[in-house]
């Protein structure tokens, strides 16, 4: 598909929307190696992350986590951060979620607290969302993208099975474009509110309207 050696999908779960402040309660992530010229994946990741406070409602509305289910099967912030280092390994893997531009302020965030204060990510990263805003009027959430590319992981809002989908929707998206390459490091946002969230010198923010092909003509 593309010429890392290695390539990190993963999702997050939160209690909330910012990363400053909020916390993750559930890391999902595959990691893909590349072997005699082919991706596969060599390792999945399915925690959950016990939280410093009670879940706000909606949370639990969403994604059916509860606080009983962090007390009992979830584990520290320190060692989910320490789990999902052992897939990042370093700056040369890709980084693929599904509206990445949400998941790499938590995941910046998780990595100054528990490994280096400055910590910057320099990856190259894989917006799948962007690919899909792109080329699709609204709606843009991810069950949108598994209903039109008819992927067969249901997306739950638990976030090993919605990251096994996006990575399902980015492979079924290749089949129909051969410029995934073209994407990397490009994040689309909507033009009305502007870019939120952290912002990364080597990525090139785009605004989309949806279905104009915004990123692919840049």
């Amino acid at each position: 598909m593309l010429a890392y050696d290695r390539i990190l999908c993963f999702d997050f779960e939160t209690t909330g929307l910012n990363g400053f402040t909020d916390e993750i309660i559930e890391i999902g992530a595959i990691l893909l190696e590349k072997k005699e010229g082919q991706h596969v994946v060599t390792q999945e990741l399915s925690l959950l992350v016990m939280a410093s406070k009670p879940l706000p409602d909606k949370i639990t509305e969403i994604t059916h986590i509860t606080d009983a289910m962090l007390l009992r099967d979830g584990v520290s912030q320190e060692e989910a951060f320490q789990r999902l280092f052992d897939l990042y390994q370093d700056e040369k893997t890709l980084l693929v979620a599904y509206n990445i531009q949400f998941d790499l302020l938590f995941l910046q965030t998780l990595f100054r607290r528990h490994w280096h204060t400055f910590f910057t990510i320099k990856n190259d990263i894989l917006d799948v969302m962007a690919i899909y805003r792109d080329r699709h009027r609204y709606p843009h959430r991810l069950d949108s993208c598994v209903q039109t590319y008819q992927v067969d992981v249901k997306n739950t809002h638990r976030a090993l099975d919605d990251i096994k989908a996006t990575y399902q929707a980015l492979l079924n998206m290749q089949r129909e474009l051969d410029n995934i390459a073209h994407y990397i490091n490009k994040i689309g946002y909507n033009g009305n509110y502007g870019v939120s969230g952290i912002k990364l010198p080597h990525v090139k923010y785009i605004a989309q309207k949806g279905g104009y092909r915004e990123i692919e003509k840049s």
